[in-house]
């Protein structure tokens, strides 16, 4: 058993894109079995991905972010074993974490950061629901064994999250429909 867990470092990150990020030294993280992952330098990671219109509820980036890059890594190692294993290849290896495995450890690890209890199970339960959506994450999937905490987990979360979100998707439907006529408009120097 080893003596530290959590992570032996803070992120070390330069912007790749407006919208990503590579880790410029390793991010290791170190679980209370001795299970230790090496999230390697020059990783690219968007941090939480999380739609544009739930924004208002949960941003990218927060008290979660390693354990969003730590997530993203593992399941990026989950895709490449996925797609050389369907390619006659990855003999002798194994992905670091199955899917199911990776998205508990990410709730574990955003336990240990503080993240409250609420923001954590639902971030839990958002990316349990898209492992239904991803065939590379099918190694581990095992979705029916969490399906009743996160279906009780929407259905406690919906009174909260439907009006926000309806209410962002009309703020931003507005956006777009005045952008889209302000494009047509000539400015004032062209005039």
């Amino acid at each position: 058993m080893s003596a530290t867990t959590g992570f032996d470092s803070e992120l070390s990150i330069h912007a790749r894109t407006a919208t990503t990020w590579e880790l410029t030294l390793p991010l290791i993280w170190t679980g209370s079995k001795g299970d230790t992952f090496v999230v390697p330098a020059g990783f690219v990671t968007d941090f939480a991905t999380v739609p544009r219109f739930l924004h208002w509820l949960v941003l990218p980036y927060g008290a979660y972010t390693r354990a969003a890059v730590l997530h993203d890594w593992l399941l990026t190692e989950l895709a490449r074993w996925t797609t050389e294993t369907r390619s006659g290849g990855a003999h002798g290896w194994l992905p670091p974490a199955n899917s199911r495995d990776t998205d508990g450890i990410f709730r574990l690890v955003m336990e240990q950061l503080g993240v409250p209890w609420a923001k954590r199970w639902m971030m839990w339960a958002a990316v349990r629901s898209a492992s239904l959506f991803n065939d590379r994450r099918a190694y581990g999937r095992q979705f029916w064994r969490d399906a009743p905490k996160v279906l009780g987990l929407f259905a406690l979360a919906l009174p909260v999250l439907l009006p926000g979100t309806i209410g962002v998707l009309v703020s931003l439907g507005i956006v777009r429909i005045i952008t889209w006529f302000h494009r047509g408009t000539p400015t004032a120097r062209e005039s």
